[in-house]
């Protein structure tokens, strides 16, 4: 049985790394193995069952208030998921000023830069700065 609240603290918050980056891959490569055993003995799995999307963990919304401030040397860098629908899927959330959660995509950008990469780091820094007008 799911949990009904999120876990709360800063545990939660946990730095993005290569090995969570294996631990997505290996999440997704079960889910493959799952479908394709759903496919053979065709079970199909209602649309209203299909997991969805957090509304509260939206791209570009403030982060709820249950889950508390995540730690100061936490903000402006890469994070794991926090809404289990993302946890499977190659995506990692940055939270910036505001608590604004940001949304990425850990696959590399441009075919070369990868998540990890010094140059991607600062060029996610400069675009969730917020500067005052």
């Amino acid at each position: 049985m799911a949990p009904v609240l999120p876990p709360v603290g800063s545990e939660i918050f946990r730095r993005f790394t290569p090995a969570s980056l294996e631990e997505i891959q290996r999440r997704q490569e079960v889910e493959e193995k799952e479908r394709q055993r759903r496919k053979e003995k065709n079970i199909e799995i209602a649309e209203e069952d299909l997991p969805k999307p957090a509304s509260d963990l939206e791209a570009g919304k403030p982060l709820p208030f249950i889950y508390g401030d995540p730690p100061p040397q936490l903000f402006n860098t890469p994070l794991e998921e926090l809404d289990p629908f993302y946890q499977s899927q190659k995506t990692f959330i940055v939270i910036g000023k505001g608590n604004m959660i940001y949304r990425f995509n850990a696959e590399p950008a441009c075919y070369l830069l990868s998540p990890f990469s010094r140059i991607r780091t600062v060029a996610i820094k400069i675009l969730i700065h917020s500067y005052p007008l």
